[in-house]
């Protein structure tokens, strides 16, 4: 195996049944992706994508971008995450008959070890997308295990310590167009808040709703939007959002704090982050490294995060953004109160929020590193 005469990398990406692709709305992995395919395949590479087919969408074909892609029947989100994992067999026996041979194949599903066996696809990798578990074991044949961020390398590696060698931590990424400095604020209006995401108690919104109701009681002047799925059918928990639901009315907070179901259309979401001052992400497990808050980076906006895990990697605190110990309600309602106190210098903090997506998680830098990374893993496995 070595890389071809003209330096250019043929590049499978494998992507997991349930989603189709390029994304039609949202899903952070699949947006991730949508934006290294394109940047891969502008470099010059040779980049084939298997996903799962969709209406609409050719068997096989080649896009404008110059990206081939290759669909096979999937199955579709299933509840449990065992269930949803097996349910993707036939879909993985699908893609091993009609892989392309390849330079490097990047799963970013979970039956990477498996398809890892197919002759011609070069060297393979696998990318950790959510917070490790003993699973993460599997995958030690692969030629690299990539995660999002560094304190998600560190999980995987107190899991499985074997693994350090073939652990890297390379960032999501983010594009970033052009913007031209600093906005301006109305110093009238109340300090706005946004969150997107799942409803469900590990995303730790009982933190930001509990600290904004208390916020709201001392006199802070705010407003909480949260955008995104509320029921059991769209992967939420519906009684957890019934119980924030109540803890919102008792508190007589509903015209304060607004819940919004999800925003399908990127345009819509996009503009509805960017009528607000600050992007929440309260976690307490299962970010990697968040696309949502990235997004909002780009948005130049700041951030206010808890200090679960790749958090802090995103937050230069009181540069563009704030770290809330996760969990803790008392903490969050003392940072919701300093976000409110310092709500002149929010624009200037989304700005430094943007200069940190644009030198740090773009998609031009970020796909370099991974360029490199695969040239490096040819040349050993050569």
């Amino acid at each position: 195996m070595g890389i071809q005469a003209d330096g250019k990398l043929r590049i499978n990406l494998v992507l997991g049944h349930q989603l189709p692709f390029p994304p039609r709305e949202g899903g952070g992995v699949n947006n991730l992706l949508w934006m290294l395919a394109r940047q891969f395949s502008k470099c010059g590479h040779k980049v084939s994508v298997c996903s799962p087919s969709a209406s609409l969408l050719a068997e096989d074909a080649i896009d404008s971008f110059g990206i081939r892609h290759i669909r096979c029947a999937g199955s579709g989100l299933k509840k449990g995450r065992w269930r949803d994992n097996l349910s993707g067999i036939p879909y993985a026996r699908r893609v091993w008959n009609r892989l392309p041979n390849a330079d490097v194949t990047s799963f970013h599903a979970p039956f990477s070890f498996l398809l890892r066996h197919k002759a011609g696809i070069g060297v393979t990798t696998h990318t950790i997308h959510r917070t490790p578990k003993w699973i993460v074991k599997l995958y030690g044949r692969m030629d690299r295990i990539y995660a999002g961020s560094r304190a998600t390398v560190a999980e995987a590696i107190s899991i499985a310590p074997e693994l350090r060698p073939r652990l890297k931590a390379v960032h999501n990424c983010i594009e970033c167009v052009e913007m031209n400095g600093v906005g301006v604020r109305e110093p009238s209006r109340d300090c706005s808040f946004i969150y997107v995401g799942r409803f469900v108690p590990d995303k730790g919104l009982a933190s930001l709703i509990g600290g904004s109701i208390n916020a709201l009681k001392s006199g802070c002047r705010l407003t909480v939007t949260t955008i995104g799925p509320q029921s059991d059918d769209d992967g939420a928990d519906s009684s957890f959002f019934q119980s924030m639901l109540t803890l919102v009315r008792d508190a007589g907070a509903a015209d304060k704090i607004i819940f919004r179901r999800p925003i399908k259309d990127r345009d819509e979401l996009f503009g509805a982050i960017d009528q607000h001052d600050i992007f929440c992400l309260p976690s307490l497990s299962g970010e990697t490294f968040s696309v949502a808050a990235l997004e909002a980076m780009a948005r130049a906006k700041p951030l206010l995060t808890s200090d679960y895990g790749p958090m802090p990697e995103m937050v230069t605190e009181g540069v563009n953004g704030f770290i809330a110990r996760a969990g803790d309600r008392d903490a969050w309602t003392d940072a919701i109160s300093l976000v409110c106190n310092r709500r002149e210098s929010l624009p200037e903090m989304g700005w430094q929020s943007y200069l940190k997506a644009r030198n740090e998680f773009s998609v031009e830098r970020i796909a370099e590193e991974y360029i490199a990374d695969f040239r490096e893993l040819i040349a050993k496995r050569a």
